[in-house]
C-alpha cells in the first residue's frame, strides 16, 4: 500500500501516547496524526502530523471541555484533511472522560467516515474510582461507536491488571495496543504467503453485528497458548464465540511450517459459526523466528 493509505491517530493525551507507541512499530509505512490541546504532547514526536486544539488559550489541554475540543478540531480540519482524503484506514486511539478524547474523537471519526476511510477505534475507558469521568465516557461512547466501523472498548482497569502481569506500565498500552495495531497494519501493509487487503478487511468487518479485534502471540511450541492469549485478549469483553466472520492473520518466521499455520487457525476458528466466512492470510519475517502472532478480526457478533 502506498504512505498515507494507513494512519494511525492519537486523540487526546493518552490516546498520543498510544499512537506513538504504535505507530513506532510501523512508521515505514504509516502516518501518525496527533491531536491534542496540551502543546507538550507534541515534543517527542518530531515525525508526527499534530493538530493542536487549544481549547483554554493556555496551551495546558481541554479537560472538562469536550464541546470546545469538539469545536476546535472543526475550526482545524482543513489543516489535516490532506491526510484524510490520502488515507483508506484510520485507527484512532483515544480515552473518553477528559475534554480532547472525549470531545473530538467521534467527530474525527465521523469526518474519517465522511472521507470513505475504513476507521477502527480503540477507546479507553476510566478507572471505576472516577465515577465523574467514567460517566462521561459513557455519554460519549456511543458516538465513536456509530462513526468507527470497529470499536473496541478497553477497560482500563483490565488493561492495569494485564500490565502488572507483564512488569509493563499500563499508560504504555501494556504491550497490547501497539501489538495490534502492528499487526493489523504490517497485515495491509506488507506481502505474505497468503496475502488479505483492505477489501477483505472490509468484507469481514462491514457484516452486520458487532465486531472486534484480537491479538495472541507466543512461541511455536505453545500454539494453544497463543490461541488463548487471542481469545481471552483484554482489549475486548466482547466473546467471539459465534462469530460469522473472521478475518485472520498468522505471522511466523522462515521457520513456520505448514503444520503450524493450520494447527493454530483450526484452533481459533473452532469455537466460532460453523458457516462462519473466513479469510486467511500468513506472513513471514526474519524477527518471529521461533514465535507466531495472530491477529484477527471477527465479525457478526
Amino acid at each position: 500500500m502506498n504512505q498515507g493509505t494507513l494512519l494511525v491517530v492519537g486523540v487526546g493525551g493518552l490516546g498520543c501516547l498510544w499512537a506513538e507507541r504504535a505507530h513506532s512499530r510501523c512508521s515505514q509505512f504509516s502516518d501518525l496524526l496527533l491531536i491534542d490541546a496540551d502543546e507538550k504532547t507534541f515534543s517527542g514526536s518530531p515525525e508526527a502530523h499534530c493538530l493542536h486544539l487549544d481549547a483554554s488559550g493556555e496551551a495546558r489541554g481541554a479537560a472538562a471541555l469536550p464541546m470546545l475540543a469538539k469545536h476546535r478540531l472543526k475550526e482545524g480540519i482543513s489543516e489535516i484533511q490532506p491526510l484524510l482524503d490520502s488515507a483508506e484506514l484510520v485507527v484512532i486511539l483515544t480515552c473518553l472522560g477528559g475534554g480532547v478524547g472525549t470531545g473530538a474523537s467521534a467527530e474525527f471519526a465521523n469526518l474519517a467516515r465522511k472521507s470513505d476511510c475504513m476507521v477502527v477505534s480503540i477507546v479507553g475507558f476510566p478507572f471505576a474510582e472516577q465515577p465523574m469521568r467514567y460517566q462521561l465516557a459513557e455519554e460519549n461512547y456511543s458516538s465513536v461507536y456509530e462513526n468507527s466501523n470497529v470499536c473496541i472498548k478497553v477497560s482500563l482497569e483490565r488493561l492495569s491488571w494485564q500490565a502488572n502481569q507483564r512488569d509493563l506500565d499500563w499508560k504504555d498500552g501494556a504491550g497490547w495496543i501497539e501489538e495490534l495495531i502492528e499487526g493489523l497494519l504490517t497485515t495491509l501493509a506488507k506481502v505474505g504467503r497468503i496475502n488479505l487487503d483492505l477489501m477483505d478487511f472490509r468484507t469481514i468487518v462491514e457484516r452486520p453485528g458487532n465486531a472486534t479485534l484480537l491479538v495472541g502471540s507466543g512461541s511455536t511450541n505453545s500454539l494453544s497458548d497463543v490461541v488463548k492469549m487471542a481469545r481471552e485478549s483484554p482489549l475486548s469483553d466482547l466473546s467471539v464465540d459465534g462469530a460469522k466472520g473472521c478475518w485472520i492473520q498468522v505471522e511466523g518466521g522462515p521457520d513456520m511450517s505448514l503444520y503450524h499455520l493450520n494447527q493454530v487457525t483450526d484452533e481459533f476458528v473452532s469455537l466460532l459459526d460453523p458457516d462462519c466466512q473466513v479469510l486467511l492470510g500468513a506472513r513471514t519475517s526474519d524477527e518471529m523466528v521461533g514465535r507466531i502472532r495472530i491477529v484477527a478480526v471477527v465479525s457478526g457478533l
